[in-house]
């Protein structure tokens, strides 16, 4: 289904939005249409925090009232010329991310010409708009209903269903990556495996996942049962993809290090080293659309391999964050999260976690 972003100003054109919110909700789902931007955090960057709102969208729709062009603040400088305006920063940033803008008049207001508006928003003059009229209230947005679902495909970032043959290709080859990896006594983590008679950790999850989860590194549970996230972190995981409707079988779930290290500790270079080529298999194997990483090291790891701007960022800046970007099969989406065992240590971060998984409901 399309997100729907509506943008507004509330002393312009509230009335207007909660009507055409009632009418919207019998044509979408009600959890797909997003009005307010309202849960920023104290310190948070609340320009990054509307740009990721509307990122997360795929049709913006502009409200534009009776006093739209021309509404004051207390000073009486105009809103729109002021540069943390949220109505301008939302337009900016869908305009500037090529989102489906369309501009929907209410209260006989007029579109403004270009020369009326700041330049970062200029474009939005050149959007063909649609009024909705008081008396055919119903009418127009059924017509704009109708727009939106010819305009935007049902899920833009959900790649096309595989055949049973693909299926079966990927399912093989993950499967000649699980022996490569079983096979090779050059393993930095090869001896400890054996001793302990471990199992190595490939993965598990939909052989052509929409979503690829990428953690650190296996823990004693995991490398006993051979199986990702099958401890306390797991349970977190499990936890985290109930809210958002997704099970297991519906993802690909794997690790930057697909043997267990000999203790608790970061992996080594050397590690990394190792094993990041067996993860550069998988990922072209199951070709997700989203790369969703668990922690630090999955996330340095991944941008740095596409390298993206965002590399030399910590993930306390970046979780949460929804990065598009290209590898060599198509467009993809970078989105780093914590991972679970944050929540283990700290029961605090469990609804940072939370919200930041939210994110991926567009992927869905």
């Amino acid at each position: 289904m399309s997100r729907i972003f509506i943008n507004y100003r509330r002393q312009d054109s509230e009335g207007y939005v909660g009507r055409l919110y009632d009418h919207l909700i019998r044509h979408f789902e009600r959890d797909d249409i997003f009005m307010d931007v309202d849960s920023i955090k104290p310190g948070a960057d609340f320009v990054q925090t509307l740009e990721d709102a509307v990122a997360a969208c795929d049709v913006f729709i502009a409200i534009i009232g009776p006093q739209w062009l021309h509404a004051v603040t207390e000073s009486g400088e105009r809103r729109l010329d002021q540069w943390n305006d949220f109505v301008r920063i939302e337009i900016s940033s869908a305009l500037r991310q090529n989102k489906l803008v369309i501009p929907v008049l209410v209260g006989r207001a007029k579109m403004p010409s270009p020369s009326q508006l700041p330049d970062e928003i200029n474009p939005l003059a050149r959007r063909n708009a649609i009024e909705l009229s008081h008396n055919h209230f119903s009418h127009d947005v059924e017509k704009l209903a109708n727009i939106i679902k010819e305009s935007v495909p049902a899920n833009p970032s959900f790649k096309p269903r595989a055949t049973n043959e693909v299926l079966r290709r990927k399912e093989a080859a993950l499967k000649a990556v699980r022996l490569d990896l079983v096979n090779a006594t050059t393993s930095p983590l090869y001896s400890f495996r054996v001793e302990n008679r471990l199992f190595p950790v490939i993965g598990e999850g939909s052989p052509d996942a929409n979503i690829l989860f990428i953690g650190e590194a296996p823990g004693k549970t995991e490398a006993e049962q051979g199986r990702p996230f099958c401890g306390p972190s797991g349970t977190v995981l499990d936890e985290m993809l109930e809210t958002i409707s997704l099970k297991r079988e519906d993802v690909f779930l794997t690790n930057i290090l697909l043997d267990r290290p000999p203790a608790k500790r970061e992996p080594t270079p050397e590690e990394l080293a190792f094993y990041t080529p067996f993860v550069d298999r998988i990922v072209d194997i199951i070709q997700p659309a989203v790369i969703a990483t668990l922690g630090r090291f999955a996330m340095q790891y991944i941008l740095k391999k596409l390298d993206l701007p965002e590399k030399r960022q910590t993930i306390t800046q970046l979780h949460g964050k929804l990065i598009k970007t290209h590898i060599h099969y198509g467009e993809i989406h970078v989105v780093p999260l914590f991972h679970p065992a944050v929540v283990l240590y700290s029961a605090s971060q469990k609804d940072t976690l939370r919200q930041d998984f939210q994110k991926l409901r567009l992927f869905l």
